[in-house]
């Protein structure tokens, strides 16, 4: 009983350590990046999804360096569904709507979509090719170094580094239309009307904001660090003792709690009427997740593949991410209060059918 006290203790301070270093990385980060003229939208889908995706990176990255692959995985998908389906959900629940601009839902939304694809190609692949020696348990294949796996992991890396060139092609055009707008309108008096991120030639002022930021995301990412370690090592030592299996426990507690940065983010820009940036935290989110975390540490360490992961909760997470999208073209570019139960309805419903009828407790 101890034992149990005493890692819940370690999992909730963890978690809140976890969840502040990444508040203060990613405002941080985003004002470094507002100063030189990030769009809200490419700030959403950079800064604000990758700030928001590091407990998620941080803790799949350490369950799957310390041999908890199956939670490793877990904590990412499990984390993508929750963030469509949840906050989504609960977002456009709480504020009304969430509104989508066409371009960026088109752009990100379907990247999202691709990158799940991409994921499930690459578990195939690991079940096709991996040595029948290495599996055991519920495992049926192995994310690792293998020629045709190394092949379907460089190809998701090359995927999101792709996608992040057309997000700075994209940024460069938006800026230089809204530049063209203001002269137009304007005259002489561009200099007036053109906000001070855009045009900021005081080498001083930026100078004094990217010394302050840059010291706080590097001791952001340094506390993030840590307590990623503590959290997976109380959440795994938790799984054991009350018999939870690891992959419970990434898939909800760990992916809920992980989440929890986007679920601020999104819900408070979206409560300030800043859409763009919720909408592109949370597709952005998702992305970074399946691509960086899975994609990037199959070079270093091998990802089990269970069974359910394949044939449900990968598929789940990619159908519910186009369930989103549709939600959004069906209701004019917005995500309306009921659509957002709905999907709060879709998550509860795959919870449920995961846990009590497809090998969880």
């Amino acid at each position: 009983m101890l034992d149990v006290v005493i890692n819940v203790i370690i999992l909730i301070i963890s978690l809140i350590i976890v969840i502040k270093s990444a508040d203060v990385f990613i405002e941080n980060i985003s004002l470094i990046g507002a100063v030189f003229g990030v769009s809200q939208i490419l700030l959403g889908v950079t800064a604000a999804a990758i700030g928001t995706s590091l407990p998620e990176f941080g803790s799949a990255l350490l369950a799957i360096l310390n041999h908890s692959s199956n939670m490793g995985v877990g904590i990412v998908v499990g984390s993508n569904i929750w963030n469509v389906a949840g906050i989504f959900g609960i977002t456009a629940a709480v504020t009304g709507f969430v509104k989508a601009d066409k371009k960026s839902l088109n752009r990100d939304g379907v990247v999202a979509v691709v990158t799940g694809i991409l994921l499930l190609f690459v578990m195939i692949l690991s079940v096709k090719f991996t040595n029948p020696s290495l599996l055991s348990n519920n495992v049926i294949g192995v994310i690792s170094c293998s020629i045709p796996i190394i092949f379907g992991s460089l190809v998701m890396v090359l995927f999101y580094l792709y996608y992040f060139k057309i997000l700075l092609k994209d940024q460069k055009e938006d800026l230089n239309s809204f530049k063209k707008e203001a002269t137009e309108r304007v005259g002489e008096r561009q200099d007036i009307i053109l906000d001070s991120s855009l045009t900021n030639n005081n080498p001083l002022e930026k100078e004094k904001i990217k010394s302050k930021n840059i010291i706080l995301v590097i001791v952001s990412v340094l506390a993030l660090g840590v307590a990623c370690d503590l959290l997976i090592d109380s959440a795994t030592h938790l799984s054991h003792i009350i018999g939870i299996p690891e992959t419970i426990m990434a898939l909800f507690t760990l992916s809920i709690g992980t989440s929890i940065p986007e679920l601020v983010v999104t819900l408070s820009s979206a409560m300030k009427g800043l859409h763009d940036l919720s909408l592109g935290t949370i597709f952005g989110s998702v992305t970074f997740n399946i691509l960086i975390p899975i994609g990037l540490l199959s070079f270093f360490s091998q990802i089990n593949v269970e069974t359910l992961s394949l044939y449900f909760d990968t598929p789940v997470m990619i159908l519910i991410t186009a369930l989103a999208i549709l939600l959004f073209k069906w209701n004019n570019m917005k995500l309306n209060r009921i659509s957002g139960l709905f999907l709060i309805g879709v998550y509860v419903v795959y919870a449920y059918i995961r846990i009590f009828f497809l090998g969880g407790l």
